[in-house]
Order: structure tokens, then C-alpha cells, then sequence
């Protein structure tokens, strides 16, 4: 019955399609509005209203209603003139004004009794007070976009001047597409995941991660070509949609009646450039760190002008970036005395000193081991303590340990930082056309294209591990505009695109035969380099095809302003996401497990296809009034009702379970073909048909110069499409298995094709399962008394039984706005948010094997159902709240342009940014099994004070001599300036490993114990803890890890009163404040009449100051035991999300950048 009712809705909706339409000032369009009175201040009904394009002199024409109200709706954004005649009256005329995108410009007009005409100066009122809604928007127009210091030419940046507007530097080093994590700003409590980056009406953001899109350097580029970018948070607007944060819309630049262009480049070089803060922290006799070359171009061309006069215009850009990438890396590998013991016990075996097991004898390992010393280009650096390592720093064996103590010598590791260079390239090209058709009809068209290739990954051990990216986009989107009456407008909007973005190393098979799988430290107390690069989530990426489709119509009916719309939209995507993990990933957790050959865990994934399609969409229609009872006071009120489409596998190659896990039939007789569906096209097992949206908020002009305003939404965000990974990687499709010592089926040497391998194991398992689960045969048959789980336990993604909940905010806020003086405001918000059915995953099948009753909530001796090993679930019931109190300033005084924010805010979650992407590098995005609110704490992007302003000053000269104007005028400064205080993280313990126990199956936090009064935080260096090349930040007596590291066992004895997670909780201690300043000195020529060349001095980080980024072991220890090098120390530095260097290439952006710009403009 559902579905008939969907088919049936839909065909109505086609049906009216003609008749449905948006707002007055949508994505890609602008409104003018204002009232027109006499001298008395009576309004003037049916006066007549033209705004004439002062570029390419197209005319829209209106008429004043009854009370003297105008509206000009859907007209492209640039600059207008405006004039106004009524019968009796002379003319009155507006200078230029400027109409930013997606802005409704109020321009009053009083007409004088007057036969002749006059000219009458009014300046634009919003950008100073917001009068008809509570909106927080930030415009910024061409000329200030190009005047402002952005490192990168990044898009994106321009949204971090926002109102509340907070610039991520979180630190992470993952694909995030973002040097400091998922999603460059993030606003008002929201995800950073959750803000929407529209071009002309277009939605650029990634539909598989639902990021800001950047292909090949990962910067957002096309900066030259926008002629307006505008910031819209706290939009009670209701054709602001489908992103739940904020919406950032661009408009590209258009052709005018005259030629004009540009030519640019921009060059940085390594010479020109400071320093990494630790670049020479772990130097030795013989290993100098030098400072990696790098070098940056970024040139472009723009021309515009007509094509038929008055008719046709066009605007043709074409950049491109080349970039040298300077990546400093802190590697640490094994020195060479240590490789020659491991060769020599490789052939022997032995007992681990810290779980007490034994490890068998690995000599066919020998050769293997051989082969991937041979990969390490430098084992040198500075010796850094290794528990249980038995030499000395100087390659001397220790004594034996006293009773009950281990070695912790230097002689086993060596640090360093690693200078490294990759290449990155990136081209685009936009053509757009503007077609005046006729008075009642206007078009236009953009053709969009970049390619390049992405230095994904640069390996610090060997560059065979470097991975590479292919990135080609192309876009087509258009819009046409037609005036069935003065009053009565509409626009449609449609769009599509393509790209692509696949990643894996060149050469890969080739790769996979030098080594064939990747070796990675599993716990700090192992400190060695991850080798094998990334190879385990290669290959991995997606072709994306999306269809878009936006109408809307504005309705002027005296008073009221009707509007409405639809935003459609379908995406289709081949996934190659599929090949992540083919290649086994091995993890060891101590020196001895390395030393031995021995895996304490394998992994691998076996699918049976390694490219799936899989497509989702999103149909919005929406409907809103704004009623001015006077012209002091708007009321609006509007609905958006949203349905968002199931995922699909066109191949039906998802398989799930019918429901949540925990409602599953947990029998080890029932086969597993019987408890997971296959076949399935549908992700979700139910999604909901309708999400509605209502929203209403008022705006009240108190006084001239003072207006309040306040307002309450409901806003949806959708769910990315890459959680179809999770249905596609279920077993049969792409099962997958962990061996090991912690594993479940077994094997215990690292490598393949040697005897008692554990990735030779998984490939055995994976041949079984098949054959099991076709054939029905019981999930269990082999199991022994004592097994936690079945031999052949597979992992399991479920999702929730009966109707998935879509995450929503509410969003309120009220304030106040002052004009100040002539061209200046002062605006205070308080904003509030409360975020419902926000996304997370949880491991549902965990078990423990300590003792009865340790580590609750984790099940004893086996998990609730052995036929599986891990179990997650994806659910949406995590909350959040935020309260914040905004500021922000705006003010021009002659050459002088000002604007800062502040914000003081608190922000509360239990999961932050969304809960699939991590907006931290220390982001906990798994809480504990059926202990959701333990995780309730700061959220990952709480901070208390946050500032941003730029300011742009063009410093003026007059002089009667020619050559003194040409030396000393034309000069101008701006700079931009950042700072917040610090980000949240979380201590935790060390994981339980004695005799070969400990938690299995489970992600969740295991936190620390907070040691009471203790201060949190230490700055000086600790002896055995801040090693060379690190600075200590937390006092690491301050948590006490609930697991001994000297033991692996619990600390005290292990009993069910001392093996229980820790107090300290989740994000309850702060990295260090941010701090950033970037400049630009600018000198500009007249070369000839019309033609200007200018030149800007470019500094990024102008003061050098050094940011850090958040410690990377935050894995406790036990004071007056062990504490574990580096435990709570800031070993690298982090900068802005864009920089020249490109975004999450390895580049180092942070120190100090000096570029050069020439550009000729004409």
C-alpha cells in the first residue's frame, strides 16, 4: 500500500510540476524590494520600478502593490541601478547597487511633485540590518573575495567569516579531504558533514561522503570565476534544504557589454618558506632532517564580454595548479641491531615477556623478513625507549629485569623525520553564456570541467607505497527565468555531473608482490611505521553520475509573498569502495610478537565483486508565505517536506539482516543463510515517506537604525551514501575474517605462504564459509568446548527494525541588530540547536574473557551470538545540544573595511559530526554496547571563545606629481586573523593482552581512570615520556590506565572491581588554542588606459606561529609503573583545512608560506 501511494504521489507531482515553484531570492537568484512614498511619507501604489543591469543592461520591470511595497524577484545577482516613476512624480534614481547572491536588497525610494527629473541616492539597507527575515547571512562580493589571503584559492574558505563560523583544525590524518578532518567549518553545534556548497543553484558536495568536493589537490578551486559567495546559516527560509547546518552559495561570474579579463599567477617556493617546528627535533650524527623542496603554480586567464549586444553574453576561465609536495613525516623503523636479532630469533621462538604466551618458531619467515628490512631506505634517527626491548641505545644487551619488571631499552627503534616530495596537478575550465531572450525571458548556461592527478598517499618508508588518483569532474547546469507577470516569476534550475575518484598505487599487482601485505603497530606499546603504505583500503573510490532539477516560483499578492518549490535530485554511483581490505592487513602489539613473526591479528575481506552500483535520490517541495503588515514588520511562515529515497544495489548485492541484530534468532544451529537476507536491492529495511520541516520567524524594524528578529525551524539532513558499504561488505558478498592470535580462525605467523600463516587462514575460511552458507550446513561444525566463537564467524553490518529515524534539528535563535553610522552594523544572536536521530554505529556482539563480570557491559567467555565475530550496527538515536551567543561586527570607513565575529558557545553530544565521518583525529564515533549516554560529553568541536575577522584597507595618496602617485598610491594591506580555544579528546587505557585475553570484538571507548587531584595538564618535559621531537601537553599522572602495560593485565590484580573502564569520560581534557594570521600587500599599476597590473606579497601564517595538533597516543599508563613514550605529547603541528599545499596530501602547510602573485587585469 505504501508503495501505490508513492507511485500515486509522485505522478502528481509531475503533474503540477508547472505550477510549483521556490522563493524570491533562491540558490542562483537575488530579489530587489523596497517601498516608494512622497514627501509626506503617504505611500505611492503603482508606481513603476526598473532595475537595469549595469553590466549587460538587461531591464526587469515591476510595479509598488497598494501599499506601496515593490518586489523584482529571481533576478540574477550583479550590480543594478534602479529607478522609479509614478504619475506627478519626478524620477528617482538609485546609484549602482550591488545584489548579492541568494539576497533580498531593500532600496526606499521618496518621489518629490515634480514634473522634471531627478536623481535620488539611496543606499541598500540589507547587509546592515536584516529587515525582512532572521537570517544570518555573510555576503562577500568579488572584489573582497579576491582581496583576502585564502591559502589554496580555496572555495570553501570564504564560509570560515561566517557568523559562527568555526574553522577546523582537528588534526586528522585521514582521507578526509580536509587537513584537519572531516568538513572545513562547522557551524552552531551541526556537523561540519551537514553544510550544503551550492553553485548556481548546483549541489557540488560529494553525494557519497556529503563533503565539500575537491578533486585532485583537494582544494575547492574556481575562486577567479565567482562573482559572489553567500552564507547562509540560521535560515528559517524554507528553500534551504537537504543540509542540515548551513547553506553556502556561489554565483559564477557573467559576461558584461564590454570585454574584460584577467591573467594571473601565483608562485611559492621552499626558499621563500620557514621550517617545520620539528623538522630537526630527532637529528643525529649522520641524520640532518632537511627541509623538503617545494615549490607551488597556480596560474589562470578569465575574459568575458558580448556576444550580441544587450542579448548574449559569455565568461570563459581556465586555471591550473602545480604543485611539488614537501611531506615531513616522523618515521620510526627498526635499528639494525634489532633486525639482526629478530633474524636470528626468527628461527627459535619464544615467550612474550608481557602476555606470557608462547610463540612458536617462524624460520620460513626468515627470507620474508629479509625482504622487508630491504624496503627501509633509512634506519637511522634518534633511540626511543620500547617496552621489553632488550639493547641499550648503543646497541649493548641489557641485564636480565628484576622480578616482575621489564626491559624498556633504546636500542631496538629508531626516530626521524622523513623529508619527502610527490607531485600534484589539477586544470579547470568554465564557460558560462547569458542569453537575454526577450523582456519576459532570460537563460543561462555553464559548462564546467577539472581534471587532474591526486598524490593521494606518500609513503615515509618506501615510494613504491604511494598511491595516486585519477580526478576528472564534468558539469552542466543552466537556468531559465521567465515573468508570466510582473508578480508572478518563475525559474527552473536542472544540472548534472560526473566524476571520478579511484585510488590505489601505480603499478599495484607489482606492489603486491614486493610485499603483499601492510604491518601496522596495533597498540603504543609498539612504536614502529606502519609498513605497506595504505595498501589495505586499496583500490577504493567511486564514479558518481547526479541529476538535478530545482523549480521555483515567487507570487506577489499585496501583502503577501507566496513562494514556492522543488529540489530533486538522483544520484547514481559505481562503488569500487568494494576492495577495500583485499589486501591483509596484519597487526602485532608488542616487540615480541614482531620479534617472533607471530600476528596477533590478520584481516582481510574477500568480495565477490569488487565494483557494485548503487543509486539513492531526494525529492523536496516546499511552501511559504511573507506577510508585511507594514513595512516595519515581515512574518513568515512556511513548510518542507522531504522524501528521501532507500539506497539501492542495482544488482541486488546487499545482504542484511531483517532487522537489528538483537532482535535476531541467536542459535548456533540456525545456518547463516537463514538469518541474513540476500538478494536485497534496498538497504534499509524502512524508510519514512515524509519528513516535514515547519518553520516560522519574525522580524521587526524598532527603530531606523535598530531592527530585532527572531526564529524556529525544523531542518533534515540526509544520511550520505556511502553507508550502503556497509550492506555491500555482508557476508556472502564480501565476507570478512580475522586470524591470529585474537583471531577466530586461526594461524599465527605475519606472512603469507609459510606454515601456521594467519592470512593463509582467512583464505581458507573464506572457501569454507562459501561452501557453508550455499549449502545451509550449520555456521558452527568444528567448534570446541571453550570457543568463544564458531570457527567460520563472519563480521555483520545490521541497521534498526522497522522505519529508519532521519536525523533532525530544531534550530532557534533571537537578536538584535544596530546600524552604526553610515556603512556599519553590530549584530547579536543568541543560537541555539538540538539535534534528533543523529547517525552512529555500535559493536553489538563483544565478549571478554578476563572473568565474570569484568568490563561490563561486555558478555563473559563468548559473545551473544558465536556464528559472528564483529557486529555492527548502525542506528540513529544519538542527541545533541548547543547554545551559543554570536557576535559579529561590520564596518567601512572610507578605505577601510572591517568585519569580525565572536562567538562564546557550549556544544553537548553523544556522537559527533554526523557518526561516520570523524570531525577529530581523536574523534570516538563507536560508544559502548547499550551505554550511549556514557559518550554524552563535549562535542568533538566544543570550544568556548572563537574568533575570525579580515580586515582591507586601501591606503590612500594624492600627489600632484606623476611620479610619486606611481610610486606610493595603489598600495592596499588586508589581513585575516583566527583564533579558538582548544579542541576536546579522550584518555584511555591500554587494552587488556595477558595470556592472550582481553575484549574482542568491540570498538567502543575503553577510558582511563582520572587520578583526583592531579592537575591535568603539564608542560614540562617527563623523563621516559617526552622523547625527542615531542612536547608534553597532559600531565601523565594525572590518568591511570585501567590495564597495566607492563602486565597487559588489569592494574591491582585482575579482578571484577579493578577491570572496569575508567571515570575520565569522553572528550574531557583540550588541545592547545589555534592561532592564525595570514597577509596580502598589494601594489597595483596603470599600465594603460584600462589595463591595471597588480602585485601581492602573500604570507600564510605571517607570524609563524606554531599550531598543534592533538596528541596521538592518549593511551594511558600507570604512574609509578610504565607510562608509554610519547603518552600525551604534541608531536606535529596542523594549519588551516586549504592551503597552497592542497588539502590531506601530506603536504606541510603550517609554517610560515610567502607566495607572489602577478595579475593583469583589463
Amino acid at each position: 500500500m505504501r508503495s501505490i501511494l508513492k507511485t500515486l504521489f509522485l505522478l502528481l507531482l509531475f503533474w503540477f510540476l508547472p505550477l510549483i515553484g521556490a522563493r524570491a531570492q533562491s540558490g542562483i537568484s537575488s530579489a530587489l524590494a523596497g517601498t516608494v512614498t512622497d514627501s509626506s511619507g503617504a505611500l505611492i501604489p503603482h508606481a513603476t520600478v526598473t532595475a537595469t543591469d549595469v553590466s549587460t543592461k538587461a531591464v526587469r520591470t515591476g510595479q509598488t502593490d497598494a501599499s506601496g511595497h515593490y518586489l523584482l524577484s529571481q533576478i540574477n545577482p550583479g550590480t543594478y541601478q534602479v529607478a522609479v516613476t509614478s504619475s506627478g512624480f519626478g524620477v528617482a534614481s538609485s546609484e549602482a547597487t550591488p545584489v548579492g547572491v541568494g539576497r533580498t536588497i531593500t532600496l526606499n525610494f521618496t518621489l518629490s511633485v515634480s514634473s522634471a527629473s531627478e536623481s535620488v541616492e539611496v543606499t541598500a539597507q540589507q547587509g546592515l540590518l536584516s529587515l525582512d527575515n532572521p537570517n544570518t547571512t555573510t555576503t562577500l562580493e568579488a572584489k573582497t573575495i579576491n582581496s583576502l589571503p585564502n591559502p589554496g584559492q580555496d572555495l570553501t574558505f570564504v564560509a570560515q567569516f561566517a557568523q559562527g563560523a568555526l574553522m577546523n583544525t582537528a588534526g586528522s590524518s585521514n582521507d578526509a579531504k580536509a587537513a584537519g578532518g572531516y568538513g572545513n567549518v562547522e557551524f552552531n553545534g551541526l556537523p561540519a558533514t551537514s553544510n550544503g556548497y551550492i553553485l548556481d543553484g548546483y549541489d557540488t558536495n560529494d553525494p557519497w561522503l556529503g563533503l565539500n568536493i575537491g578533486l585532485s589537490t583537494n582544494l575547492v578551486i574556481g575562486l577567479d570565476a565567482v562573482q559572489e559567495a553567500t552564507v547562509n546559516t540560521n535560515s528559517y527560509a524554507v528553500d534551504q534544504g537537504r543540509y542540515g547546518a548551513a547553506q553556502v552559495n556561489y554565483f559564477t561570474k557573467s559576461g558584461g557589454s564590454r570585454f574584460h579579463g584577467d591573467v594571473y599567477e601565483v608562485w611559492n617556493g621552499s626558499l621563500l618558506n620557514a621550517q617545520n617546528y620539528f623538522l630537526h627535533a630527532n637529528d643525529s650524527p649522520g641524520n640532518i632532517a632537511k627541509k623538503p623542496r617545494s615549490t607551488v603554480n597556480e596560474f589562470g586567464v578569465s575574459v568575458s564580454g558580448p556576444i550580441l549586444p544587450q542579448k548574449l553574453f559569455f565568461f570563459a576561465h581556465y586555471e591550473g595548479i602545480r604543485i611539488a609536495l614537501p611531506v615531513v613525516s616522523q618515521v620510526t623503523a627498526p635499528s639494525p641491531v634489532y633486525q639482526q636479532y629478530v633474524l636470528q630469533r626468527l628461527a627459535v621462538g619464544g615467550v612474550d615477556p608481557i602476555t606470557g604466551v608462547t610463540l612458536s618458531a617462524q624460520p620460513a619467515e626468515i627470507p620474508l623478513y629479509r625482504s622487508m628490512f630491504a624496503l627501509y631506505s633509512n634506519t637511522g634517527g634518534t633511540p626511543v625507549p620500547v617496552s621489553t626491548c632488550p639493547f641499550d641505545e648503543n646497541g649493548t644487551l641489557l641485564p636480565a629485569p628484576a622480578a616482575g619488571t621489564l626491559l624498556n631499552g633504546s636500542g631496538c627503534a629508531n626516530q626521524r623525520q622523513a623529508s619527502l616530495n610527490n607531485k600534484d596537478s589539477e586544470d579547470l575550465i568554465v564557460l558560462k553564456m547569458d542569453q537575454t531572450i526577450n523582456e519576459k525571458n532570460s537563460v543561462w548556461y555553464r559548462f564546467q570541467q577539472d581534471t587532474g592527478l591526486q598524490a593521494a598517499y606518500t609513503d615515509p618508508i618506501n615510494p613504491i607505497f604511494n598511491a595516486f588518483s585519477p580526478q576528472p569532474q564534468r558539469t552542466l547546469v543552466l537556468g531559465y527565468t521567465h515573468l508570466f507577470t510582473p508578480n508572478l516569476v518563475n525559474q527552473i534550475n536542472p544540472g548534472a555531473s560526473w566524476y571520478a575518484s579511484v585510488f590505489e598505487p601505480n603499478n599495484f599487482a607489482s606492489v603486491q608482490q614486493q610485499f603483499p601485505i601492510v604491518l601496522a603497530a596495533g597498540t603504543s606499546n609498539l612504536p614502529f611505521t606502519t609498513i605497506g603504505g595504505n595498501d589495505q583500503t586499496y583500490p577504493q573510490g567511486r564514479k558518481v553520475t547526479q541529476w538535478q532539477v530545482n523549480d521555483n516560483l515567487i507570487w506577489t499578492l499585496h501583502r503577501h509573498t507566496l513562494k514556492f518549490g522543488i529540489n530533486t535530485r538522483r544520484v547514481d554511483v559505481s562503488n569500487y569502495d568494494l576492495g577495500q581490505g583485499t589486501v591483509p592487513l596484519v597487526t602485532v602489539n608488542d616487540l615480541a610478537q614482531f620479534t617472533y613473526g607471530a600476528a596477533y591479528t590478520a584481516t582481510q575481506s574477500f568480495p565477490v565483486r569488487t565494483r557494485e552500483r548503487v543509486a539513492n535520490g531526494n525529492f523536496e517541495f516546499y511552501a511559504m508565505d511573507s506577510y508585511k503588515p507594514s513595512a516595519r514588520l515581515t512574518l513568515t511562515a512556511g513548510m518542507r517536506v522531504t522524501w528521501n529515497t532507500n539506497v539501492v544495489n542495482d544488482q541486488g548485492l546487499f545482504a542484511r539482516s531483517a532487522g537489528s541484530f538483537l532482535d535476531m534468532q541467536h542459535s548456533n544451529a540456525q545456518p547463516l543463510n537463514q538469518a541474513i537476507l540476500t538478494g536485497i536491492h534496498n538497504l534499509f529495511p524502512a524508510t519514512p515517506l515524509f519528513i516535514y520541516q515547519p518553520r516560522v520567524s519574525i522580524a521587526y524594524q524598532v527603530e531606523p537604525h535598530t531592527a530585532v528578529h527572531a526564529g524556529f525551524g525544523v531542518f533534515s539532513d540526509i544520511i550520505p551514501a556511502q553507508i550502503a558499504d556497509l550492506a555491500s561488505t555482508n557476508a556472502p558478498y564480501a565476507p570478512s575474517f580475522v586470524g591470529g592470535l585474537a583471531g577466530q580462525v586461526g594461524g599465527v605467523a605475519i606472512f603469507p605462504g609459510v606454515p601456521g600463516s594467519a592470512v593463509d587462514a582467512l583464505a581458507s575460511a573464506n572457501k569454507a564459509l562459501q561452501t557453508s552458507f550455499s549449502t545451509g550446513a550449520p555456521p558452527c561444525t568444528g567448534i570446541a568446548s571453550g570457543d568463544a566463537v564458531c570457527p567460520l564467524a563472519v563480521g555483520l553490518n545490521t541497521f534498526p527494525t522497522g522505519t529508519l529515524k532521519t536525523p533532525l534539528y530544531y534550530q532557534y535563535s533571537a537578536g538584535v541588530e544596530q546600524q552604526v553610522g553610515g556603512k556599519g552594523a553590530v549584530r547579536v544572536d543568541f543560537v541555539g540547536t538540538r539535534g534528533l536521530h543523529e547517525p552512529y554505529q555500535v559493536e553489538l556482539n563483544g565478549y571478554q574473557n578476563v572473568c565474570a563480570g569484568c568490563f561490563s557491559p561486555y558478555a563473559y567467555s563468548h559473545p551473544l551470538d558465536q556464528r559472528f565475530g564483529s557486529v555492527n550496527e548502525f542506528r540513529t538515536d544519538a542527541n545533541s545540544s548547543y547554545a551559543g551567543l554570536q557576535t559579529s561586527y561590520t564596518q567601512q570607513i572610507a578605505g577601510l573595511t572591517l568585519r569580525g565575529n565572536y562567538t562564546l558557545s557550549h556544544c553537548l553530544d553523544e556522537v559527533s559530526n554526523g557518526g561516520l565521518l570523524s570531525f577529530s583525529s581523536q574523534g570516538i564515533l563507536s560508544p559502548l554496547a547499550g551505554e550511549l549516554s556514557r559518550s554524552y560529553g563535549s562535542c568533538d568541536y566544543d570550544v568556548r571563545h572563537n574568533i575570525s575577522a579580515f580586515g582591507l584597507y586601501q591606503i590612500p595618496f594624492h600627489s600632484h606629481q606623476a611620479l610619486l602617485r606611481q610610486m606610493l598610491s595603489g598600495w592596499a594591506f588586508s589581513e585575516t586573523a583566527f583564533f579558538h580555544t582548544g579542541l576536546p579528546f579522550t584518555i584511555l587505557s591500554q587494552p587488556y593482552t595477558a595470556n592472550g585475553n582481553g575484549v574482542f570484538q568491540s570498538s567502543g571507548p575503553q577510558f582511563a581512570r582520572r587520578v583526583p587531584g592531579v592537575p591535568l595538564y603539564q608542560r614540562s618535559a617527563v623523563r621516559g615520556v617526552t622523547v625527542a621531537g615531542t612536547r608534553q601537553w597532559i600531565n601523565p599522572d594525572a590518568f591511570a590506565s585501567v590495564v597495566d602495560p607492563s602486565t597487559g593485565a588489569c592494574t591491582g590484580g585482575d579482578s571484577v572491581a579493578n577491570c572496569q573502564f575508567g571515570d575520565s569520560g569522553r572528550n574531557t581534557v583540550r588541545g592547545p588554542h589555534f592561532t592564525d594570521s595570514d597577509i596580502y600587500i598589494t601594489k597595483t599599476l596603470k599600465l594603460h588606459e584600462g589595463v591595471t597590473f597588480r602585485f601581492d606579497a602573500q604570507m600564510f601564517n605571517a607570524f609563524n606561529h606554531a599550531n598543534f595538533a592533538l596528541p596521538s597516543n592518549v593511551e594511558a599508563g600507570v604512574p609509578g609503573s610504565l607510562i608509554p613514550a610519547r603518552f600525551g605529547t604534541l608531536q606535529s603541528t596542523i594549519s588551516p583545512p586549504t592551503g597552497l599545499l592542497g588539502v590531506g596530501l601530506g603536504g606541510d602547510s603550517s609554517p610560515r608560506m610567502i607566495a607572489f602573485q602577478g595579475r593583469i587585469e583589463f
